[in-house]
């Protein structure tokens, strides 16, 4: 029998581990006890070596503040001062401290009256002549307040450090001694300093500079030490009580301790490498591995001979029940050791009968579930192919649900295809019609002719108005509206919607008025645009007399924008339907045609899509409120100018260039622009610009054009092509009948969009806004000019 069997090996491990690991256990608990008292040698010494140099650099410096003292014995209270002693005094101590550089007496009233230095010419009297640099000023007001006050240390020549040293006179109204010490002895202090045989000390200063060390190439450095690790440890309170483990600056692992210097408030710090400093540890350490080492190769020649012994009956009965689980029923262990393993081995024998027993029993119930598996397993294959048939079902719908999706999303885009071609076919007669009954009302002088001028053009702006709501609820319905959040200044949007709806003010005798409102909103410009407009329409039509007000109040961070009206109201049961398609006010006193009731419908799907909520508040007969909640944009708008009163005389002589595909459009704008005294270019693209344009010397003050003029061609083109002809920044505005137009801020400079259809008096205030007429030094609103 192999005594190197995997039991064998578990006893042999655990008896060797037992013994290992008692040994190591001891060998660690002295290792530590010796680490922890030579840790404390060093600490002890590291400690003592700090206080021994900080008495050497306190005797220093005290040596160096008491000989100054006896020059301040000559400035007595109640005496004058004996100059020529100071002076002596002074002399002789320059000559027995050599660390003594300059000396200067400064009396009471800051002047310098005696200054003695080792490599100048005596000084006196020379209050005029001796001025004090600002941070020895300083240190003679600090030393008033306590007994000796020290500078900062600083470097002669950028190489020799000194430090100045003020004490001032005990008399009240006495004179104070300024000394210039250098600190080249202190070098030599911290060079003496030895921890160990290759520690070392140095100091800083109060500004945390290196001023001494044994290396004097790393002082010529001034090295500024606040993120080294030492300093570090001394802004957190630990290296000042005991030694701690921290970094040199060749970033090795020293044992460093600090000690500060008192009275100039320099820090002194004295380090041990580590591996000096545990070096008996390292020897100590060796000696006990080698023993540790001899002891385990006993324990494991113990440890063999044990697990031998006590593996041999285990893996007996090992083999006799592999035999037993290989199917052989008549083996039968014996062991007699007369302890817990000959009674496993009686067990396993027992065992071995009662499976004999039972196999005959096990063959019978095979049989049995043999048979019930093959039932479930028809089962099974049954519901397979059911559920294949469920798969295949299930992805025919996915197929027919996927074309589906395919044939909604073509016919949404067709649907948008058609709302862009229908916008511009639609807008662009009913733009001309309006443009030219303009003109047709201008030219009539019967009073009869041209009152019925005005009931046509009353026909034509609700025809207007009512196909801009079919348009706009139709691009909401096909979800056509994409949103571009951008900064919206309200008080530009104002002038934008007064600019348009003032005429229709003025038509009904109605005020027309927007308060002021600095403040801007983050919001879509295009639908905001339009959910005021239908509110400024929706209250300047239900409004007999008096006036509409539009303004603006904030509420933490966001903007309540507010159109009040005097109208005649609505009652508080109809107000829950006001906002339903087709829904109309039944009213005498108003307009007898209110369009198709869509305004206030398209107000709350477009409000709906920006995710912000519409408040009314109404009285009947006297008027209603429509508040709309807006996020704040937290900048304030510049000031915008007002937009004038309509008066076509202020566009008398100007140059306007117009552009327009549309004969009819073309023809309306020339006539109308014609009767207010412009001079007018007419053309139908770019190309025909020109020719036009070369027989003028003049350059066009206006340009007003179409967006699409056909082909290629556009007016951001003819735009382009005035502005680079006369090389000036003409001021240009685009009239459209796009569904989705493009945006203000993508726009050129100094350009205005209008949707189609214009009114004749809303293109007069837009000309005259463009061109500065009114007042010269007003600028043209941003949100019109961009």
């Amino acid at each position: 029998m192999s005594f190197r069997q995997p039991l064998f090996r578990k006893y042999l491990l655990v008896l060797t581990g037992m013994i290992a690991a008692t040994l190591i256990i001891a060998s660690v608990v002295q290792t530590a006890l010796s680490v922890r008292a030579q840790r404390a040698r060093v600490d002890e010494l590291l400690m003592a070596q700090s206080q021994l140099a900080i008495v050497q650099i306190q005797s220093f410096l005290s040596s160096i503040t008491d000989s100054m003292l006896w020059a301040l014995d000559y400035d007595q209270p109640g005496r004058p001062v004996d100059l020529a002693g100071v002076r002596d005094v002074i002399h002789r101590l320059l000559r027995k401290v050599p660390s003594l550089l300059q000396l200067r007496y400064v009396s009471a009233d800051g002047c310098v009256r005696i200054e003695v230095a080792r490599v100048s010419v005596d000084s006196s009297d020379g209050c005029a002549s001796i001025p004090l640099l600002e941070h020895e000023r300083t240190l003679l007001r600090e030393a008033r307040h306590r007994p000796v006050a020290y500078g900062r240390v600083l470097f002669r020549d950028g190489s020799e450090p000194y430090v100045d040293i003020a004490i001032a006179s005990r008399s009240r109204l006495g004179g104070a001694l300024l000394a210039q010490v250098d600190l080249r002895q202190i070098h030599s202090t911290v060079t003496a300093i030895r921890a160990g045989a290759s520690g070392s000390a140095y100091i800083v200063d109060q500004d945390w500079q290196l001023i001494a060390h044994p290396d004097a190439n790393l002082v010529l450095r001034h090295l500024d030490l606040r993120a080294s690790d030492a300093v570090a440890a001394v802004l957190s309170g630990g290296l000042a009580t005991s030694p701690t483990m921290t970094y040199d600056f060749n970033g090795n692992t020293v044992l460093s301790v600090a000690a500060p210097v008192r009275g100039p408030r320099w820090w002194l710090f004295v380090q041990q490498p580590a591996r000096e400093a545990f070096h008996p540890i390292l020897e100590s350490l060796g000696a006990t591995l080698f023993v540790v080492l001899v002891a385990l190769v006993a324990a494991v020649a113990v440890s063999y001979l044990l697990a031998r012994r006590m593996s041999s009956p285990i893996l007996a009965v090992r083999v006799g029940a592999e035999r037993i689980g290989a199917g052989d029923l008549q083996t039968r262990i014996v062991i007699e050791t007369g302890d817990e393993v000959e009674l496993l081995a009686h067990e396993f024998n027992r065992m071995a009968i009662a499976l004999g027993e039972s196999h005959e029993h096990l063959e019978a119930k095979v049989s049995q579930r043999t048979a019930a598996l093959e039932l479930v397993g028809a089962k099974v294959r049954r519901q397979a192919a059911e559920l294949a048939a469920v798969n295949a079902e299930l992805s025919s719908r996915l197929g027919e649900l996927a074309l589906r999706k395919d044939e909604a999303e073509r016919a949404s885009a067709a649907k948008t295809r058609f709302l862009a071609a229908a916008s511009h076919d639609l807008m662009q007669p009913m733009h001309a019609v309006g443009l030219l009954l303009g003109v047709l009302y201008e030219r009539l002088h019967n009073p009869d002719e041209s009152n019925l001028v005005s009931k046509i053009q009353a026909a034509v702006h609700g025809m207007e108005s009512l196909f801009s709501g079919l348009l706009d609820i139709s691009k909401l319905d096909s979800h056509t509206v994409t949103l571009d959040m951008q900064t919206i200044e309200l008080e530009d949007l104002f002038a934008f919607v007064e600019l348009n709806y003032q005429p229709l003010a003025q038509e009904k005798n109605l005020s027309l008025r927007f308060a002021r409102c600095r403040y801007g909103v983050r919001s879509d410009s295009a639908l905001l645009e339009r959910i005021v407009a239908n509110l400024v329409s929706n209250a300047i039509r239900y409004t007999v007399a008096g006036k509409v007000l539009i303004g603006c109040r904030r509420v933490g961070n966001t903007v309540r924008l507010q159109v009040h009206d005097t109208g005649v109201g609505i009652a508080a049961a109809l107000q829950g339907h006001i906002f339903e398609e087709f829904y109309q006010i039944d009213t005498q006193r108003c307009e007898p045609r209110q369009g198709l009731g869509l305004g206030l419908s398209i107000v709350q799907r477009s409000a709906a899509l920006l995710g912000v909520a519409i408040h009314l508040t109404s009285t009947p007969g006297r008027g209603s409120m429509f508040e709309i909640t807006l996020p704040l944009a937290h900048r304030q708008a510049a000031a915008v100018s007002p937009v004038p009163g309509l008066n076509t005389q202020r566009l008398r002589g100007a140059f306007i260039v117009v552009v327009d595909d549309d004969v009819n459009a073309l023809y309306a704008m020339e006539q109308l622009f014609g009767l207010v005294g412009c001079h007018v270019i007419a053309a139908r693209s770019t190309a025909e610009i020109h020719d036009l344009l070369s027989c003028h010397i003049r350059i066009p003050d206006l340009i007003v054009t179409d967006l699409r003029l056909g082909g290629a061609d556009s007016g951001l083109h003819a735009i382009d092509y005035i502005r680079r002809d006369s090389e000036q920044s003409i001021a240009a505005i685009i009239v459209t009948g796009e569904s989705n137009p493009p945006s203000q801020t993508s726009l050129p400079d100094h350009c205005m969009l209008l949707r189609k259809p214009v009114r004749p008096a809303s293109l007069f205030n837009a000309c005259i806004a463009m061109l500065g007429i009114s007042n010269p030094e007003t600028p043209v609103p941003a949100y019109l000019l961009q």
